[in-house]
């Protein structure tokens, strides 16, 4: 028996970039590759010709299923394969693909297309699409744009049957980078408004137009859309109608109008029973409506449905850990944090690369007074099964201030390290030691790692300077945050600011990269360098801790004049010792060169960052105290101080 052959069809324009990714996804998963080229200027026909396809040139006329069905009079195989540019097979599916089409009895496969938005970190929407269907005359493409297949399918065969399969597509075409460089939103627009013109009675135009509206965020129009969709269709029949629905409760979302948003999905749960992102957003807006109760049930109604049926549209996480998390905010609202640390936890273990829940688990046994207990729950509910994963639960710790557990957790993070390792986990434990004030134990840490010259002498002897200064001692050296704040201190003397500067001073180091918000921890182990206002935030955080208020607020204050522009000229700032002969050089026309204070401090964003950040741990602080009395026993305001506490802003692991 012949085996039967799978043909590849794509149309590009101007695809370099996308396009060896996605031809080299197929690779030994089909047999031709066919490249419907509409006016590319750049090398994507020379890219699809490197990997065997044929190309074919046709003038671009506003019609996507035209574009389509060039491709297909080209194509020889039994069954027809189509992708764009900016999408790839996935490997599994490379695997299987010649299995499903050799023992499938199906006119189509329906494979999930994985859609990747934002930066591609937010997580995915997951979509199931007939993508593979049997190569046949009277199967052609129609649509000016979201072009479709099946109904030519089932015109020639009304038994025509489908399957839906797990087999997996990853787009990546909606990330912000790639739509913003092709415009694709007003092209779709467009388009799609044309075909409405042509066609004004096919909801389908009317319901994708909505989608294009609701995707840059013009909520009524996108709603107004979607009901002029909605009546056009028979929710029974019509594919799409669960998205439908779920779109406009979307929009109704968007617009705070809660309670028509609750109605649309009880009416939609009686078309859509096993339809889990219902059941969850019935719990969110339940919440938004002030029922907790309601969204409690939903939401957990939502985790034991679990993922819905491969047929329907879902977001990645829908019934597992995005439900999770979403039911943990609401119980920590409730001020149920034995709930909501539960509710985490399986946040992570049904995503155990998920971050925020770890933030929020820790931030909370923090605030409540049970902070000794977080080693523990480690080592039963979560398996650090690598020296990354050690350190990532590491910076969290020192991010949620939890240092005392990240110490602990320290020493156990390599069980034969080298001696470079050696050297960077005792720059590890000296930034922790020095983010709660023990100067000492943190000296005993950097001194032998500056006298072993190796990777990390250089930072360890800065920080060696900063603690000199930071003791009022005469600090000697060449670090441009040290010298930053000798001269600022001692101009801050000549104009009545807080002189307290300059002795007893209390630092906090946390290493992490320049506009990055990875783990200190996980920087300091990696050998990343210090920027300036990192520094400096984590001075206020050390001050905090050690309860060195006076510092703290010349800290402030000599932050926000920098940030403000009224800080010290560069020659002002460096001009010390050898550093006036150096200026010397890069002064031009009697001006110095641009030339920055200290390391970061032209990034007045990450400056107004980690100034937050310190005020934010000062307020925490003052809660913390106000919330105990005298003779240690909880202030009576205690679970009103512990909400504040945890609504505070600080670290959750979103991307920023």
């Amino acid at each position: 028996m012949r085996a039967e052959r799978i043909s590849l069809c794509m149309i590009v324009k101007d695809e370099e970039e996308l396009l060896p990714h996605c031809l080299a996804s197929v690779q030994g998963a089909v047999d031709e590759i066919i490249v419907v080229d509409t006016g590319s200027s750049d090398r994507s026909a020379e890219i699809a010709q490197q990997y065997g396809a044929v190309v074919v040139r046709v003038e671009w006329c506003e019609d996507f299923a035209a574009a389509r069905n060039a491709g297909l009079e080209r194509a020889s195989g039994d069954w027809i394969l189509f992708l764009d540019a900016d999408e790839a097979l996935d490997r599994v599916a490379r695997e299987q693909i010649r299995s499903w089409t050799s023992v499938s009895g199906c006119d189509g496969l329906f494979l999930n297309i994985h859609n990747y938005t934002g930066t591609g970190q937010q997580g995915v929407t997951v979509n199931p699409v007939l993508r593979l269907f049997r190569n046949a005359p009277e199967h052609r493409f129609e649509g000016r744009i979201h072009e479709q297949i099946a109904a030519a399918i089932c015109r020639r065969n009304p038994e025509a049957a489908f399957h839906v399969t797990d087999m997996v597509i990853h787009h990546y075409g909606y990330q912000t980078a790639i739509v913003e460089r092709k415009d694709k939103v007003n092209r779709n627009v467009r388009l799609l408004q044309q075909a409405v013109e042509e066609e004004p009675d096919q909801p389908f135009h009317h319901y994708n137009l909505g989608v294009e509206y609701l995707r840059v965020g013009e909520a009524e129009r996108a709603l107004e859309t979607f009901g002029v969709a909605r009546m056009g269709i028979d929710p029974a029949v019509t594919s799409y109608a669960h998205l439908l629905f779920k779109y406009e409760i979307r929009c109704l979302q968007h617009l705070n109008r809660w309670q028509e948003a609750l109605d649309r999905i009880d009416a939609a749960l009686e078309l859509f029973p096993e339809y889990t992102d219902l059941m969850h957003h019935r719990g969110v807006c339940a919440d938004a409506l002030g029922d907790a109760d309601r969204a409690e049930l939903s939401l957990r109604e939502a985790v034991r449905m679990g993922p819905p049926p491969p047929i329907y549209h879902t977001e990645e996480g829908i019934g597992t850990y995005q439900t999770w998390y979403t039911l943990g905010r609401l119980l920590e609202g409730r001020a149920d944090l034995e709930g909501a640390v539960d509710a985490y936890v399986e946040a992570v273990r049904a995503k155990s690369s998920l971050l925020p829940p770890l933030y929020r688990i820790f931030r909370i046994m923090r605030v409540s007074g049970q902070e000794h207990q977080i080693p523990e729950l480690v080592r039963e509910r979560f398996a650090l099964s690598s020296e990354e994963a050690a350190h990532k639960v590491l910076g969290i710790l020192e991010q949620s201030r939890c240092y005392d557990v990240a110490l602990q957790l320290l020493s156990g993070i390599s069980s034969q390290p080298s001696a470079e390792m050696r050297e960077r986990l005792s720059v590890a434990e000296a930034m922790l030691q020095i983010q709660q004030g023990r100067w000492n134990k943190a000296r005993l840490k950097l001194e032998p790692v500056q006298r072993k010259k190796g990777l990390l002498a250089i930072s360890s002897a800065r920080w060696l300077e900063r603690l000199e200064w930071i003791e009022g001692k005469k600090a000697n050296g060449d670090d441009p945050l040290t010298l930053w704040l000798k001269r600022s201190s001692q101009v801050g003397e000549g104009t009545n600011e807080e002189s307290a500067v300059q002795t007893g001073r209390t630092v906090g180091l946390r290493a992490t990269k320049k506009k990055d918000m990875d783990s200190s921890i996980d920087g300091t182990v990696a050998g990343t360098e210090y920027d300036g206002w990192q520094a400096l935030g984590l001075m206020m955080e050390g001050c905090v801790q050690s309860g060195r208020w006076k510092e703290l607020h010349s800290l402030i204050q000599m932050c926000r004049q920098q940030l403000a522009g009224e800080g010290l000229s560069v020659e002002q700032s460096v001009r010390v010792g050898e550093k006036e002969k150096e200026m010397e050089g890069k002064k031009e026309n009697g001006k110095v060169s641009d030339i920055e204070s200290f390391p970061g401090a032209s990034d007045t964003l990450t400056g107004t960052s980690w100034l937050v950040k310190g005020l934010v741990s000062a307020a925490d602080h003052h809660l913390e105290v106000f919330a105990q009395h005298a003779d240690g026993q909880r202030h009576r305001c205690w679970p009103i101080v512990q909400h504040i506490r945890l609504e505070l802003p600080g670290a959750d692991g979103f991307e920023i």
